[in-house]
């Protein structure tokens, strides 16, 4: 997981609104919708349901602390989309106990290497790696209107990339593999291939000369140059920081998705809420 920084978490909470119409006008669908579209539930069922389901956010303050704002974030994006949530009175195991004894759900926490929601009532565990990953595939999805038998690429095979391209698959995608290091994609390859559609392509400039749909899912910044970009690209970006210019953004415009934490978070809670059920709806 990328430890944020205060700079990219203080102006979220302000920009939920603007950015669930951005989201609408790029893929037809709000933070909410994508997030049920990754999760595989009902809309309509789960708007139902949030309201009565207690998230409880856990500052933690071990390794390299607090990011100032980061939790403050997280329960504005959880109370924008419906759910009871607050912040815990103490940080740590305190607030983690008290969550327990007030009879909380689910709880969200984060610490230097992890950023974790887990379903108290069950047990359930998930992992913010793997729901950006699931979240912003979902995300490509709905802009391409539908990826079936369509060949994507994902740039970047760590975790969040292991999860979009597993995900991507789930959703009909023939999958095109790069990282800067061709032995992790070819690794990814060989754990997730099972009679699949799955490439791998080891020169960034090839490979998206060839695709006009692109999950970037890299730690680097500049992955997609501006001259790659065609008229025809669509783009979801999980990645911190994000590999295009400014410039790139202001060509690709509806056709970026990109954001620090929404997403990721929005697919956290939905999944801890099907959890509940089963995660039949």
């Amino acid at each position: 997981m990328t430890r944020l920084k205060t700079r990219d978490v203080c102006h979220i909470s302000s920009r939920l609104e603007e950015y669930d119409q951005q989201l609408l006008a790029g893929s037809g669908r709000t933070l909410l919708g994508i997030a049920c579209h990754a999760c595989g539930v009902d809309e309509i069922k789960i708007k139902h349901q949030m309201n009565a389901f207690t998230i409880q956010v856990v500052p933690i303050t071990m390794g390299r602390g607090i990011i100032s704002g980061f939790t403050q974030a997280v329960l504005a994006i959880l109370t924008f989309l419906g759910f009871d949530a607050r912040i815990t009175e103490n940080p740590d195991i305190s607030g983690i106990a008290g969550s327990f004894e007030s009879d909380s759900d689910a709880i969200m926490m984060a610490d230097d290497h992890q950023f974790v929601g887990i379903n108290l009532k069950n047990g359930f565990v998930t992992d913010n790696s793997e729901a950006t990953g699931k979240v912003f595939a979902a995300a490509l999805d709905l802009m391409a209107r539908g990826v079936r038998n369509r060949r994507v690429l994902v740039l970047g095979c760590g975790p969040v990339g292991e999860a979009a391209a597993n995900a991507l698959l789930s959703f009909g995608a023939r999958v095109t593999l790069h990282d800067i290091h061709i032995s992790t994609a070819l690794a990814l390859k060989e754990r997730i291939f099972s009679g699949q559609n799955i490439a791998v392509e080891s020169d960034v400039d090839v490979a998206l000369s060839h695709h006009e749909y692109v999950l970037e899912a890299t730690p680097s910044a500049n992955t997609i140059p501006d001259g790659r970009i065609s008229s025809d690209m669509i783009v979801a970006a999980p990645g911190v920081p994000l590999g295009i210019s400014k410039n790139g953004c202001h060509i690709l415009g509806d056709r970026l998705i990109h954001d620090k934490l929404e997403l990721g978070v929005a697919a956290m809670a939905i999944s801890l809420l099907g959890q509940e059920h089963g995660g039949v709806f």
